[in-house]
């Protein structure tokens, strides 16, 4: 059974987007600031998705199904009977467990959810509720932010719709070569849609430590030491976040700007997934600026002199690449200048050169400079940028 609501918002086109709206919604429904995405793919779960609390009731597990809506693939008893089996399993032992799908609606399933829930009671366990994807859209888009993130037609100023989230766990993307490039592709034609859509980069460290927040504030004391531990976590879980949002906001740059995103669709297609993946990875690695052991390159806009360079720091046999590459290039074309970054060895551009540049960029445009200064001076023609020692 389905309503007109399910043919108005087609259901996000990855799981993880999925899930995102599923959480957003629910940390709107249940004003649940603290509520947590749960584990990551792949990963042993207990049939859990999503961590949240509604009131005094904690916690709540919500697992997220997207299934196939054409052909249309429905939810059926016994899934619903295997996931409540494996949520009986989750620590500490959950209040409710929600199974929301991007499925129709469906009277049976429900009618068979409350059966569930009327032997749970007397059992001491959780009840169990199930939503399909009309009813997440009823529920999203009763709270503005939410729709307008996830379905942009609700924004009162440009649509924003959310774009694509990533996910990673030890800086390291859940996402193979050949998914990264279709998705780096179907982002720079969105973000064409829609300039002021959203790109999300999430790792699992950071849902651990807000899931860890949730648990100390809802089986501790408020004594000075339980607010202490859960302030360390909180500082940490910031630094998490700066890292996700940093890289998402390079991410929009590179593959939003119109010269950019060029480059990134045609002259760099071949190397895309390398140098997104490089600049994502490296942007969240707590490591990444321990620099003992490695060389360095000077790297500066060709705008610009070479006093207002910036440092890339590489391993050794990179760098002597560079200086081979460019000695072999000057032999064979004497006239060509061999001195900037599109002559470099390809591995290494792609992995420590155009990354740095984007990081540079961003940089520049948080201390406040305009973007269209950084234009002027060059800074965005990143094959150009000149290499010094």
């Amino acid at each position: 059974m389905t309503n007109h609501v399910h043919f108005e918002q087609a259901p996000p086109k990855s799981w993880d987007q999925f899930e995102e709206l599923c959480a957003d919604t629910f940390q709107e429904e249940w004003q649940d600031a603290a509520l947590v995405r749960h584990g990551r793919a792949g990963q042993a779960q207990h049939g859990v998705d999503i961590v949240g609390q509604a009131g005094a009731i904690w916690p709540i597990g919500i697992q997220c199904k997207r299934k196939s809506t054409w052909p249309v693939t429905v939810v059926t008893k016994k899934e619903l009977d295997g996931e409540v089996a494996k949520a009986k399993a989750f620590k500490p032992a959950l209040k409710a467990f929600y199974l929301v799908s991007t499925a129709p609606d469906d009277q049976p399933l429900q009618e068979h959810a409350r059966t569930i829930t009327e032997r749970h009671q007397k059992q001491g366990l959780f009840a169990v509720v199930v939503l399909g994807w009309p009813e997440v859209v009823r529920r999203a888009t009763r709270h503005q932010h939410v729709a307008a993130k996830h379905f942009g037609s609700y924004s009162t100023g440009p649509a924003s719709p959310l774009l694509a989230t990533w996910r990673a766990s030890a800086a390291k993307l859940h996402l193979d070569d050949r998914e990264l490039g279709i998705s780096i592709r179907e982002l720079i034609h969105d973000l064409i849609d829609f300039p002021a859509g959203r790109i999300v980069v999430r790792q699992q460290e950071s849902d651990e430590v807000l899931f860890q927040i949730k648990t100390l504030q809802a089986t501790t004391s408020r004594s000075l030491k339980a607010r202490e531990a859960v302030l360390q976590l909180r500082d940490k879980l910031k630094v998490l976040r700066d890292r996700e949002v940093a890289v998402a906001a390079g991410l929009r740059m590179l593959l939003g700007h119109k010269t950019l995103r060029d480059y990134v669709r045609v002259v760099w297609e071949e190397h895309a997934p390398l140098l997104v993946r490089s600049f994502v990875e490296q942007g969240l690695d707590p490591h990444f600026d321990v620099v003992t052991g490695l060389e360095k390159i000077r790297l500066y806009p060709p705008g610009l002199s070479a006093d207002q360079s910036i440092a890339v720091f590489m391993p050794d046999a990179d760098v002597g690449s560079i200086w081979r590459h460019q000695a072999h290039l000057r032999k064979q074309y004497p006239n060509v200048a061999t001195d900037n970054v599109d002559e470099m060895p390809k591995p290494i551009k792609f992995r420590h050169a155009i990354p740095a540049v984007i990081r540079a960029v961003m940089s520049k445009l948080e201390e406040g400079v305009r973007l269209e200064y950084l234009e002027r001076d060059q800074w965005l023609d990143m094959y150009a940028w000149r290499i010094t020692t």
